[in-house]
């Protein structure tokens, strides 16, 4: 998925946004500012919305010295997802398919998105999705997938979220207990994408082997994923590939038999490239 004029605006909020969690000083901002303006100038017209972020994430915290301006959050987000868990699983005792359900749960933990959306209430989110389901289904078509794959790489997306994941990787498993399953983290702090320490303070750990994709970007851009997770992405039967980022560098570019993009549309142009509204829920075969 290629940026779009929009999308050089909302990755400068994203900066913003990110400068002000290391600093209150006005000048570091205009110099950030600055230099992240400069560096859109002359941009690849193919490059992704994800690898944009990914490199203006990488200026702040070089300009500011910063490792992981989002740590803290990320940390008491996963502690809020942890609290929530026996509420989920009381969603999941009423359910007829447990696995659907759970896709509905891990697709309104795509809200906790620190990236794009500031405040988050996350149990209204659960609610209303519950409720809407999905606006793309191709849910009939994931279950024969499934059933036939073998092993599964799950392409988490962000910290707390990753509690959802881990939802819906219980009921997989339940259904499919031979299914060997993979579950990719960043390497390198992206922003409030998971992390290994985040896959470990979850227990999501416990669902497959973690792995990770060679480097700090959002999303999975092939060409800056190290070969081992590449590898690991062609053998897969199956891939789930979770939220905007890993979208935005799948759709168009990556080549896979059967994968499937589980996602909130927060923005208008990713909403536009799905064909749905912003804040549907999607759960579409890209393949």
């Amino acid at each position: 998925m290629n940026a779009k004029p929009e999308c050089y605006i909302c990755s400068l909020q994203q900066v913003l946004s990110a400068v002000r969690r290391v600093t209150d000083d006005p000048e570091k901002e205009r110099i950030v500012m600055n230099k992240a303006m400069q560096y859109l100038i002359g941009l690849d017209p193919e490059i992704t919305p994800a690898e944009i972020a990914s490199d203006l994430f990488r200026l702040v915290c070089r300009e500011l010295e910063a490792h992981d301006p989002y740590r803290e959050e990320m940390d008491f987000y996963n502690r809020q997802a942890l609290e929530l868990y026996p509420l989920l699983q009381q969603v999941l005792a009423k359910s007829d398919d447990r696995i659907y359900t759970a896709l509905l749960l891990a697709v309104a933990g795509n809200q906790i998105d620190l990236g794009i959306i500031e405040e988050i209430d996350i149990e209204e989110t659960i609610a209303q999705v519950l409720t809407e389901g999905l606006r793309i289904n191709d849910y009939e078509e994931f279950r024969k997938d499934l059933a036939d794959a073998g092993s599964l790489l799950y392409l988490v997306d962000n910290a707390g979220e990753i509690v959802f994941d881990r939802i819906l990787l219980e009921e997989i498993k339940k259904i499919h207990p031979d299914l060997r399953i993979t579950i990719a983290v960043k390497k390198d702090p992206a922003m409030n994408d998971a992390l290994r320490v985040d896959a470990l303070q979850t227990g999501t750990d416990r669902m497959g082997e973690i792995i990770d994709t060679g480097c700090g970007d959002l999303g999975v851009p092939v060409s800056r994923c190290s070969k081992e997770f590449q590898e690991a992405f062609r053998r897969a039967g199956l891939v789930i590939a979770k939220g905007h980022a890993n979208f935005e560098t799948i759709e168009g570019a990556q080549k896979h038999p059967a994968i499937y993009a589980l996602l909130r549309a927060k923005c208008p142009v990713v909403a536009g490239i799905l064909g749905v509204e912003v804040f549907d829920s999607v759960f579409k075969k890209l393949s």
